[in-house]
């Protein structure tokens, strides 16, 4: 290294490595050996939306900081912290018949609280829903209806659709009911990157640009170890560590650490599919060639997120078993097409109006939870707080609009993708390739999920028979032979559903984590893990632990 050439500062080195990399394998290794201790860890926040921010391009990524919040600092409640019987004599009305209400029901029924529970639409689960062959998906201007064969396995997700091993209690409660579990394949290095300004605009195989990725990458921090370009000495000890593990990283040559190409990106030949001619290894790519979009490099860490890991959970047959083995437990406690009305404060509790069937009722109960999401309670009659009505009026939420289509398995029989996701910066953002029934001849495809705000905006605006033909166009750029695979599409925009207005929240809650009265309220947007199941299980918590302390209080 020339006398007058600048070194490199350690800490600027790593983290633009980072960024670059997209794994937190090699963060992981550098911290281990001291080198990263003054490093902000990047992740992702708990939902999707989190993380890029704005949805016509998803170029544009928010890299902050994650925090787990209190889930660090004090343990969440949960059952077993309420006292045996201590809902005896007291009533409770819960609004809203989704994860949350029917959690909240759940336990409460267990603590001897007389309870009711109000649900706008003729089934419980909320966002948690599974469409299958003759469903209706009726939206405030459009109704679709599921032309799917009529079998089991062919069935779309079109809320939540994966479940993170670390979700605890939504995982227990799939133990204590007898709900089976499979493996939700989250991360594929068989499936896709497809970028319009990387790459020609040509879909890569996922497993090339990791391998290009970490290579590169690892070349370049044993070039500057060799050369002695940080600013602070090594010991000849973790030099030899160092680059001992960015040889097995970046499979690099083992006497000069160059980065050559790798076995692990494939071969020539049958990049798609994964060539059975093991003479011509794929050309290796340049570092340069990498970093001209942002996006792949997003891609290949997104399933390191918070709660997402490359392998995770769904339900066997769809994520509605969930649901109604909650509403099996709580059914007597359950009225559907309950349209509440109005949410009242009266001097002993609470008066809660509904309709059902044209007909107006009334129910008074000691307490209440209101599940119901912000989209829709700001326009029920209310005798809320001004505080809790500001709130409530000023809370956003993620459209996150899903497209499914049936199809012949090709993405298995062509491409040999089995289960995972791929990637694109056009509108529909992901192609999710099924996790069941591995090997058959027919399954869905779900051909968009997108959750940035602009690309979700415009999909949701159109209607039904325009997204499908948007998705088709854009997922041709991923599969040439797209459009004249799938069919049956059926597409669900959250906020253009009645009662939901809106998928899951994106505001950070404050006043409404304190009761108005006698009235708390819970539900996946009030909680740290938004837009998560398990999410809507703590807030659940979070109000039972409420009611529990003012009841003895």
């Amino acid at each position: 290294m020339k006398k007058n050439q600048k070194k490199i500062h350690r800490r600027e080195f790593l983290e633009n490595i980072g960024k670059a990399a997209g794994s937190s394998v090699m963060f992981r290794a550098f911290l281990a050996m001291g080198l990263g201790s003054s490093i902000s860890s990047c992740g992702s926040s708990s939902a999707e939306s989190s993380s890029i921010s704005n949805g016509s391009s998803i170029n544009s990524i928010s890299q902050q900081p994650f925090s787990l919040g209190d889930f660090t600092s004090q343990k969440s409640p949960r059952p077993g912290d309420w006292p045996v019987n201590s809902g005896t004599g007291k009533s409770v009305t819960i609004l809203g018949g989704g994860i949350a209400g029917m959690t909240c029901a759940y336990e409460l029924q267990k603590l001897n609280y007389s309870v009711s529970i109000l649900e706008a639409t003729d089934r419980a689960g909320g966002r948690n829903r599974t469409i299958r062959s003759g469903d209706v998906v009726n939206e405030l201007n459009s109704s679709q209806t599921c032309m799917f064969d009529n079998h089991n396995e062919l069935y779309f997700n079109p809320g939540p659709a994966r479940i993170a091993h670390s979700h605890e209690f939504l995982l227990s409660y799939c133990r204590e009911f007898g709900v089976e579990l499979e493996n939700f394949t989250n991360r594929n290095s068989a499936a896709l990157l497809h970028s319009t300004t990387a790459f020609s605009g040509k879909a890569q195989v996922a497993k090339t640009v990791f391998s290009d990725t970490r290579g590169n990458i690892a070349e370049l921090l044993a070039t500057a170890i060799n050369q002695n370009a940080l600013d602070s000495e090594l010991t000849s000890t973790d030099k030899t560590r160092i680059l001992n593990m960015l040889r097995s990283y970046g499979d690099l040559n083992r006497s000069s650490y160059k980065y050559e190409g790798s076995s692990r990106a494939g071969y020539s030949g049958q990049e798609n599919v994964g060539s059975r001619d093991r003479d011509t290894q794929i050309s290796a790519r340049k570092l340069q060639d990498l970093l001209v979009d942002e996006f792949p490099h997003w891609a290949t860490n997104h399933s390191e997120g918070i709660n997402q890991q490359p392998s995770m959970l769904q339900p066997k047959g769809g994520m509605d078993k969930i649901a109604r083995a909650f509403y099996a437990k709580i059914s007597s406690s359950f009225t559907s097409e309950a349209i509440v009305k109005q949410i009242r404060k009266i001097s002993e509790g609470v008066r809660v109006v509904y309709e059902r069937g044209g007909i107006s009722y009334e129910i008074e109960s000691d307490y209440c939870i209101c599940t119901i999401p912000a989209t829709v309670l700001k326009d029920i009659q209310n005798d809320f707080s001004s505080e809790h009505q500001n709130e409530i009026s000023s809370f956003q939420y993620s459209n996150a609009p899903k497209l499914a289509f049936q199809s012949r398995r090709f993405w298995e029989q062509d491409n040999s993708i089995f289960g995972g996701i791929s990637y694109t910066n056009q509108d529909i953002t992901q192609i999710w390739y099924p996790n069941n029934s591995l090997g058959a001849n027919k399954g869905i495809i779900v051909g968009a999920y997108i959750w940035g705000y602009d690309a979700a905006a415009t999909f949701s605006d159109q209607l039904p028979q325009q997204r499908i033909d948007s998705a088709i166009l854009q997922g041709t750029n991923l599969h040439s032979n797209y459009q004249n695979e799938v069919s049956n599409g059926i597409s669900v925009a959250w906020r253009n559903i009645p009662f939901q207005l809106g998928a899951y929240g994106l505001s950070s809650a404050s006043v409404l984590l304190t009761p108005d009265d006698n009235i708390f309220f819970a539900g996946e947007h009030l909680s740290e893990l938004s837009g998560w199941q398990e999410g809507a299980i703590l807030s659940a918590y979070h109000a039972i632990n409420e009611i529990t302390k003012k009841v003895h209080k």
